[in-house]
């Protein structure tokens, strides 16, 4: 043993062991054994989804501790062993504050809906699709879709017309003809708005604007054109007109998660190489919006009295990577230099790996972006992979987050096409952070749209739902093959990643309708049975929920273990938390809790768990797009929630500790319990104003 490794030798066997994962295994991050000594922490958006719960089985604990990723899972659920100076945490009344506030540009990280439609007014009949981004108020902005006319009163202005931009305010259209505003309105089938629904226009000029006179499915067609000088050719009123919703395809639904990364586990916090990334759901432009950001002085709060110095973060870097969107989470290396992620540019998508510049300029802003390795001297290096079988001749899109394997160097991604009733692939990219040069090692084809994956290093597979409802696995060899589960979500559901119990082997998984219910399923890694629990009313407006967490006695096993998961509630869009308990290791449907997020109709965020050890405090964070049901200075506000789960389920009511947060937050990243100030704290975007914030824990400061 060398003198580093016996200078840890009185700390428990766990930690022990995560320092000779570090100090032994430098092929993983490209450095030298000597830079090894310094071990850092990475919170990221996969930590959430393979989880180690502790256990007295020496056999399945030697198992779990080959994985690097078990030594991160320990750091961050055991801050207490590698941060001493938290034992003299300062205790605060104050609740969540919020510390600090930084645009992110002109973009939105609201989760994307897409609806497809048919109508049969009198003689016109036609059907569509159209996509949206959520609205303050509860409804939708159409922002992209077209409209297939296949049948009028008179048999002309058949054919294909696409969406006009505007609103949410009401606007005149360009004929003059009528007043529209694209929005929609979910209220059972969808009402489009009084005012004036979504504006389609043919390349003629001829305009139709489909809108509802009444909440009661009593809907209007009505067309003009300038070209034509009369302003109504022709307007039918009246019943069957169909709208159905279906959820969008996009894996995740646009629920990303910022990724923080902790320099040095063994020393105080650094102002200067602690840093939170996130990628951005914008197209990336160098000289103009970023695609992909980070921030460090982070420790900061608006009075300038935090633990680093100044009032708020600093821009670490500003990138545009590629001219894509990058709408998932990053994935960060253990040391911190590199990050993984997809870019997204329909019709292709790439994997990216990108070493962090250390000279020269590296984005001023994140609305002053530069290019990797270009300008200002920078030497980020950017290095993508064409997400492609077949080198270029199928291409497909990806709004999937990369899982990276620590353990064999390696990274799962997976793309998707909407075209017929769906499909995709998995990649696995070899070379990822080791300094060469990434590369596709196999890819292999999945019959549905995939969501992210999850690999879990115990059992070789990796794990993913697909559209048609089913948890599906493929074995990780030189031949790999795709083994469909049983459908436990029949009917379009949506697709959003797993999480694995790598210690017990149980796979959980969660899909927005089943025709009736949302629901949360639990399955072995086997697949051998399944354990499907109601968490509220099917849904195709939202495709949460978005993932299910656990208390602390779940992590420890000493107390009741209990899974929560942000469900639909009774009508389907009505946020609502459950808590789900336990019978001998499986889900028990029969032991569940509910209490009402919002006051009405809102999407959620995923749940987030956070134990401080030092309160002997257990907290759920959580949030809402609208309607907070905690009062935060407005009815209809969407809201970032702390709830204390230390004695079981909790109540949630208009006194509930919040932050409001316009249209809600992302994905919910904590830091640590750190008695210095401004260094425990929460990390997310809002969805609307798109910022990223940072917030005092409760009872934390």
């Amino acid at each position: 043993m060398n003198h580093t490794l016996r200078s840890f030798a009185t700390l428990s066997c766990g930690i022990a062991v995560f320092w000779i994962l570090f100090a032994g295994s430098p092929a993983l991050h490209g450095q030298p054994p000597a830079q090894q000594a310094r071990p850092g922490a990475v919170s990221d958006w996969s930590h959430h989804h393979l989880l180690y719960p502790e256990t007295k089985d020496a056999a399945v604990q030697a198992r779990i501790q080959k994985d690097p990723r078990w030594s991160q899972n320990r750091v961050l659920r055991h801050p207490e062993t590698w941060w001493p100076e938290r034992r003299t945490l300062r205790r605060n009344a104050k609740g969540v504050e919020r510390d600090w506030s930084e645009s992110l540009g002109t973009l939105g990280f609201a989760p994307q809906l897409d609806a497809s439609f048919s109508f049969s007014i009198g003689a016109d009949a036609g059907h569509g699709t159209w996509s949206t981004t959520a609205q303050a108020n509860g409804g939708f902005l159409v922002t992209a879709g077209t409209l297939t006319v296949t049948a009028t009163d008179d048999g002309n202005n058949l054919g294909l017309y696409t969406v006009y931009p505007g609103g949410p305010n009401l606007t005149v259209s360009p004929s003059g003809g009528f007043d529209y505003d694209n929005l929609i309105y979910p209220a059972g089938n969808p009402v489009l708005s009084i005012a004036g629904g979504p504006l389609f226009i043919n390349s003629s000029g001829f305009e139709i604007n489909l809108w509802g006179n009444s909440p009661a499915d009593n809907y209007s067609f009505y067309g003009s054109s300038a070209a034509s000088g009369s302003s109504y050719p022709y307007q039918d009123t009246g019943t069957p007109f169909t709208l159905n919703m279906s959820a969008a395809p996009d894996p995740g639904g646009g629920q990303t998660f910022p990724a923080k990364f902790v320099f040095d586990v063994t020393a105080v916090p650094s102002c200067t190489n602690d840093y939170v990334a996130m990628g951005l759901p914008a197209s990336g432009a160098a000289g103009g919006q970023a695609n992909i950001v980070g921030l460090n002085n982070l420790y900061t709060d608006s009075a300038g009295t935090g633990y680093c110095t100044g009032t708020g973060p600093t821009v670490m870097f500003a990138y545009a990577s590629g001219s894509g969107q990058v709408p998932a989470a990053v994935s960060l290396s253990t040391d911190g230099t590199q990050l993984a992620y997809v870019e997204n540019l329909p019709p292709t998508a790439y994997f990216h790996v990108l070493t962090l510049g250390k000279t020269g300029t590296n984005g001023a802003s994140p609305t002053a972006a530069v290019a990797p390795g270009s300008a200002g001297g920078n030497n980020a290096v950017d290095k993508r992979v064409l997400l492609s079988p077949n080198g270029g001749t199928t291409t497909q899109s990806s709004t999937s987050s990369a899982f990276v394997d620590y353990l064999h160097n390696a990274a799962y991604v997976t793309t998707y096409s909407t075209a017929g009733s769906g499909s995709g692939y998995l990649y696995k990219i070899g070379n990822v952070f080791n300094g060469g040069s990434p590369a596709i090692a196999w890819s292999v084809a999945i019959d549905a749209v995939p969501s992210s994956p999850v690999y879990d290093s115990v059992s070789s597979k990796v794990f993913f739902t697909d559209s048609t409802g089913r948890i599906d696995y493929v074995i990780d060899t030189a031949s790999p093959t795709v083994v469909y589960g049983t459908v436990v979500a029949a009917g379009a559901t949506s697709v959003n990643a797993v999480s694995i119990d790598s210690t017990n082997q149980m796979v959980y998984a969660t899909f927005n309708t089943n025709g009736t219910n949302a629901l949360a399923v639990q399955v072995p890694t086997s697949m051998a049975s399944s354990v499907s629990v109601p968490v509220g009313t099917g849904t195709a407006t939202y495709t949460g929920p978005y993932g299910v967490d656990f208390n602390n006695a779940f992590y420890t096993g000493s107390g009741i273990p209990l899974m929560f998961v942000a469900g639909t509630g009774s009508t389907g869009t009505l946020p609502t938390l459950y808590g789900v308990g336990f019978t001998h290791g499986a889900l028990n449907p029969a032991s569940v809790s509910s209490t009402a997020l919002a006051t009405g109709t809102a999407d959620s965020s995923p749940v987030l768990e956070f134990y401080n050890a030092t309160l002997g405090q257990d907290f759920l964070f959580a949030g809402v797009t609208n309607n907070c049901i905690a009062t935060i200075g407005g009815g209809s506000a969407g809201c970032t929630m702390s709830l204390n789960i230390t004695n079981g389920f909790p109540a949630v009511t208009a006194a509930t500790t919040a932050l409001a947060a316009a249209g809600g937050p992302t994905g919910i990243i904590i830091d640590n319990d750190s008695s210095d100030a401004q260094a425990a704290s929460v990390y997310y975007a809002t969805k609307t104003g798109a910022t990223l914030v940072k917030a005092t824990q409760s009872g934390l400061n």
